[in-house]
Order: structure tokens, then C-alpha cells, then sequence
């Protein structure tokens, strides 16, 4: 349920050698007062009206079209609050990374690979994958090291479609990350190593389609609406 606050966990055991029959010390599990985890309720809603004579004299396939419109305007919608999202559900590139784990980046070079490969914690290796627009992943791609060998590889795949590397690590574009271009503001940012299993969804209410008639204009409405926060 939303506004429930959960604490999160400020320690995590450790495991001792130990000689034999001997112990080792109890350890406490604490909670953070100050680390809590709230979902709040944000209401996401897509509303199509269409004219009774239109939907009258349609056929079976327009309002299946219209339906799938408006699902993809949800699921859009919330795709936008995953990536980049401030007011609604927090986005993965709004969130404030740890110390030591932003990398600068002036222009687009290996370095910046290098850097961003550099800062990531081995425990987050499994799984980690780069989060960025299609424009910016291309400008990377073009760049060639010391021995003018790519850096980046891209290949067809199994099914054809592109698969999309950054020495060696996935990447994953979307069009609702900020592409890097020269006149990107600076702090902007544009691109993040991330385990995307780690985002979590909450929905206190899961997309809904409605239909009903305004007594007014007579216009058939079509309406989807969701509940759902994101951290």
C-alpha cells in the first residue's frame, strides 16, 4: 500500500574466522531513522473522446486502434518517469549518485568510459547495464582507441535487431534520456551505469480502461488511469 514508510538497513553482517569452538560476535540489525523508503499515490490518467457518429460508424478495428493509443500513451508515460521523472514517479537519472560515482563529461572519449567503468563497485557488476539516448550512444560509438581499434561494437544478433555495447557492458537507449550534444547544460545528466532490476515499480492500482458516454456532447470516452510510484 502507498504512504507506508519502511525503514531500510544501515548494516549488513560480516563474517568471522574463527577458531574451533570458539564464537564470534552477536551483530546488531539496525534500521536508519532517517532511511525510509515512501510510495506515494501518483495518478496517471489518458482520456480519448470520440463522437458518437464517429464511433457509431466505425469499424471493430478503430476502437481496438484507439485502445492501444491510449495504452501506449501509459506506458510511455510511465517509461518517462522511469528514466527521467522529477514530479511524478523519481527517474533512475534524477537520483543523486554516491560519492565518487559521477563522471564529468566535457566531450564524449574513451576516457569517460574508462572513468564511468572505473567508479562502478564490483558488487554491481552482474546485471549493470548503460542507460542512455540513441544520439549519444553514437557518439560514443564512432571513437576509436590507441590503435584505432572501436571501442563500442554493435552487432545484428541472434533475432536481427541491433545489440548495443560500450567496451563490453550493454547498453540500453531510450529517447527520454537527455542526448549529449555540445550545448547540454552543464550538471545535466546524460547517461548511467545501472542495474535496472534495482527501479521499483509500485502500483496501488494497475491500469484501468473505462468507457462511458457524456450526457452532454453524447462523445463515447475512453479513459485508462493508474496509480503508481517509482524509486
Amino acid at each position: 500500500k502507498g504512504g507506508l514508510m519502511t525503514p531500510t538497513s544501515t548494516v549488513k553482517p560480516t563474517a568471522s574466522w574463527v577458531a574451533e569452538r570458539a564464537t564470534s560476535d552477536k551483530q546488531a540489525k539496525t534500521v536508519a531513522k532517517s532511511g525510509m523508503i515512501s510510495f506515494a499515490y501518483y495518478k496517471l490518467r489518458c482520456a480519448v473522446a470520440v463522437s458518437l457518429e464517429v464511433d457509431t460508424m466505425a469499424l471493430s478495428a478503430f476502437e481496438a486502434k484507439v485502445i492501444a493509443n491510449i495504452t501506449f500513451a501509459m506506458t510511455d508515460a510511465i517509461e518517462k518517469a522511469i528514466v527521467a521523472g522529477m514530479d511524478q514517479p523519481k527517474g533512475i537519472l534524477s537520483e543523486t549518485a554516491p560519492t565518487g560515482q559521477v563522471v564529468e563529461c566535457v566531450t564524449p572519449a574513451y576516457q569517460t568510459l574508462i572513468d564511468a567503468e572505473a567508479a562502478l563497485p564490483e558488487e554491481y557488476e552482474a546485471g549493470a547495464v548503460w542507460l542512455m539516448s540513441k544520439k549519444t550512444f553514437m557518439a560514443f560509438v564512432g571513437m576509436v582507441d590507441n590503435n584505432g581499434q572501436p571501442i563500442a561494437r554493435v552487432d545484428h544478433g541472434i533475432a536481427g535487431a541491433p545489440e548495443r555495447y560500450l567496451l563490453g557492458r550493454q547498453v540500453i537507449t531510450t529517447r527520454h534520456a537527455p542526448s549529449y550534444t555540445s550545448t547540454l547544460a552543464a550538471g545535466t545528466i546524460f547517461a548511467a551505469i545501472v542495474n535496472l532490476s534495482d527501479y521499483t515499480l509500485n502500483t496501488n492500482l494497475e491500469m484501468t480502461i473505462k468507457q462511458y458516454e457524456d450526457n452532454d456532447t453524447e462523445d463515447v470516452v475512453r479513459k485508462a488511469v493508474m496509480l503508481v510510484d517509482g524509486k
